[in-house]
C-alpha cells in the first residue's frame, strides 16, 4: 500500500544517511544507472538490500534511523 511505501522510503533515506556507501559511494550513487550516454538517479522503489542492513546496526544507530520517523526500533524490526 501507498502508506508503507512511504514509510519505507523514510526509513531507506534515513538509512542511507546512516550506513556508509559502497566504496565510499552514496547510496544515490552506487544504484544510479549510468553508461556513456547518460545517468540516471534511482527513484520509485525500495532497495531492500538497504533495507535489511538496518537489522545489522547496532541498537543506538537503529534509533538514530527511526529517529524523526512515525515508527519504533521494535516495529520496524519486525517488518
Amino acid at each position: 500500500p501507498q502508506e508503507q511505501f512511504a514509510l519505507l522510503s523514510k526509513v531507506q533515506s534515513s538509512l542511507a544517511r546512516v550506513i556508509k556507501g559502497v566504496g565510499g559511494l552514496s547510496h544515490s550513487e552506487w544504484r544510479a544507472f549510468v553508461n556513456d550516454r547518460k545517468s540516471v538517479d534511482c527513484h520509485g522503489f525500495i532497495d531492500g538490500d538497504l533495507l535489511e542492513g538496518f537489522l545489522e546496526l547496532s541498537q543506538a544507530k537503529m534509533a538514530e534511523v527511526v529517529k524523526g520517523i512515525d515508527i519504533t526500533v521494535e516495529k520496524l524490526s519486525r517488518m
